[in-house]
C-alpha cells in the first residue's frame, strides 16, 4: 500500500485524462508481462477505472480541487518563508486585515502556556503595548520576530526541514546581543508541534504547532467571520485549508484520498506500480530544447541534461574522471534531483591539475562567475528556477517547452560568453589533446 503522503498525492494529481492517458500507455506497452504479474487483465483495467470514474467521491475530490485557493494558485503551499510572510500579516495589529490584536493575543496566550517560556506570563499579555509592536521578517535569517516595548519573540518556522548545526543557537545569541535589556522568549513552529533537533535549544525554545495555528484561525473565521473584509476572510480560509490539506494531512479531501483509495484500492495500486518515470518522460523535452540551438548532448544520466558547444567541442579535452564520456567540462541541467527546482550550472569535472588550472583561470575572468565551494567539481555559474516534477506528470512536453522558454535567455546568456571566454584559451587546451 502507498503510504498516506504517496496515497494522496497520488490521488490529488488522478485526473481523468491524467488516469485515462496512463492506462492507455500501460495497457499497450505492458500487457504481455506487467498485467499477469499484477493479477488484472485488460478488461478488468478498464472495469475498475470506469467504476472510479462513477464514484461520486471522485468526483467530490475533483469540485474540490478545481476550488481556487490562492495559496496553491501562487505555489506556495509548502513554502517556509511564504508561511512566515503570511502568519507575519496575520501576528500584525496594524496590518489591513481588520484583525487588530485578536490573533497576536491568541497567538501569545498559546505560547505563554509552554513552561519554557518563562518570561512571557499570561497575565502580562494585556498590560503590552501593542501600538508600537513591530513585526520583522527574515530579519538575520530569523523567520519572524515580534518586538514590543519590553519583550521579545523570536519564531523559528520549519515545516519541510528541521534546525541544522548551531542554528538556533545562533539566533538566541543574535537576540541576546540585539535586545539584551528586554525579555526574551523563543518559539519552534512546526507542524505537529515536534522538538529541535539540538538536544540542548530543548530548554530554550517553547514549542509551538500548525495546529494551533488553525485552531485559532478557525474561532476567528467562526466568530468574527461576518465583519471581515470578505477578501480578508478568503483569504485566512484559503490559508486554513491549506494547512490542513498540505501540513496536517487533515481536511476533507485527504479524507475523501483515503476513502477512494479504499474503494479502488486495486486500480491504484496498479497505477503506482507501473506509473511512469518521470525524468525519462522530461529528458527529450531538454534535449530537443537544447538541439535546437545546435548544441551537442554529453553524457547521459538520469534527471540530468548535459551539453557543449560545437566550437567548445573541437578543443576541450576529455579526460575528465566523473562522466562516462570523460568530457572535462559540460553545461548541465539537473531538472530531477533539487526538491522542486531545475537547476542550470556550468561544470569542470575533476581531471589533471595542469587542465583544472586552465579552466579556474578562464572562468574567473568571465563576469558574474561564482567561487566554486569543491574542489574537485567546480561550478562557477549557477541559475535556478520553479520546476516541481510532481506537478509536471501527465502534462504536455509543450506545457513543460514553456516553462523552458521563460529560463532560456538566461541559459543562452551564459553559454554564449563562457564559450567566448574559453575560445580565448583554446591553443592551451590544444595542448592536452591526444
Amino acid at each position: 500500500m502507498p503510504n498516506r503522503n504517496s496515497l494522496q498525492f497520488a490521488i490529488f494529481r488522478l485526473r481523468r485524462k491524467i488516469i485515462a492517458d496512463f492506462l492507455k500507455r500501460a495497457i499497450h506497452k505492458t500487457v504481455a508481462s506487467k498485467l499477469k504479474r499484477t493479477r488484472l487483465t485488460e478488461i478488468e483495467v478498464r472495469e475498475k477505472y470506469r467504476e472510479l470514474l462513477n464514484d461520486i467521491d471522485f468526483d467530490k475530490l475533483e469540485l474540490g480541487l478545481r476550488t481556487p485557493n490562492i495559496f496553491q494558485i501562487l505555489s506556495v503551499a509548502r513554502t517556509e518563508i511564504r508561511h512566515s510572510n503570511f502568519l507575519g500579516w496575520l501576528l500584525d495589529p496594524n496590518a489591513n486585515h481588520g484583525l487588530g490584536k485578536l490573533f497576536l493575543t491568541k497567538f501569545l496566550r498559546g505560547i505563554a502556556t509552554s513552561e519554557i517560556a518563562t518570561e512571557l506570563d499570561e497575565f502580562d499579555i494585556e498590560d503590552l503595548n501593542f501600538n508600537n509592536v513591530e513585526i520583522r521578517r527574515e530579519w538575520k535569517n530569523i523567520d519572524l520576530l515580534l518586538i514590543f516595548d519590553s519583550l521579545v519573540i523570536c519564531v523559528e518556522n520549519k515545516i519541510d526541514s528541521k534546525d541544522h548545526s548551531n542554528q538556533l543557537a545562533k539566533y538566541r545569541n543574535i537576540i541576546n546581543t540585539n535586545f539584551n535589556t528586554r525579555k526574551k522568549v523563543f518559539v519552534y513552529l512546526t507542524p505537529t508541534g515536534e522538538l529541535p533537533t539540538a538536544l540542548i535549544e530543548r530548554e530554550h525554545y517553547a514549542l509551538y504547532s500548525y495546529q494551533e495555528v488553525i485552531e485559532q484561525s478557525d474561532r476567528i473565521l467562526k466568530i468574527h467571520g461576518n465583519s471581515l473584509n470578505s477578501g480578508v476572510y478568503q483569504y485566512i480560509s484559503d490559508y486554513l485549508t491549506t494547512i490542513k490539506r498540505e501540513l496536517m494531512k487533515n481536511d476533507e479531501l485527504n479524507e475523501l484520498a483515503d476513502k477512494i483509495y479504499k474503494n479502488h484500492r486495486e486500480l491504484i495500486d496498479f497505477v503506482f506500480e507501473h506509473k511512469s518515470d518521470i525524468a525519462s518522460e522530461l529528458y527529450p523535452v531538454f534535449v530537443d530544447k537544447i538541439e535546437s540551438c545546435g548544441w551537442i548532448m554529453g553524457s547521459k544520466h538520469k534527471g540530468y541534461a548535459r551539453f557543449t558547444t560545437p566550437k567548445l567541442n573541437e578543443f576541450i579535452p576529455n579526460k575528465g574522471k566523473g562522466w562516462p564520456e570523460k568530457e572535462n567540462f559540460l553545461f548541465e541541467i539537473d531538472f530531477y534531483w533539487v526538491k522542486k527546482k531545475a537547476v542550470f550550472k556550468t561544470v569542470v569535472s575533476p581531471s589533471e591539475p595542469e587542465i583544472q588550472d586552465i579552466f579556474k583561470k578562464a572562468m574567473t575572468n568571465i563576469d558574474g562567475h561564482k567561487k566554486p565551494r569543491g574542489s574537485k567539481w567546480l561550478v562557477h555559474f549557477m541559475h535556478s528556477w520553479k520546476f516541481d516534477t510532481d506537478d509536471l506528470i501527465g502534462v504536455d512536453n509543450g506545457d513543460v517547452l514553456k516553462i523552458l522558454e521563460k529560463e532560456w535567455d538566461k541559459i543562452r546568456e551564459i553559454v554564449n560568453k563562457v564559450e567566448t571566454e574559453l575560445i580565448k584559451h583554446k591553443s592551451e587546451f590544444q595542448q592536452h589533446l591526444e
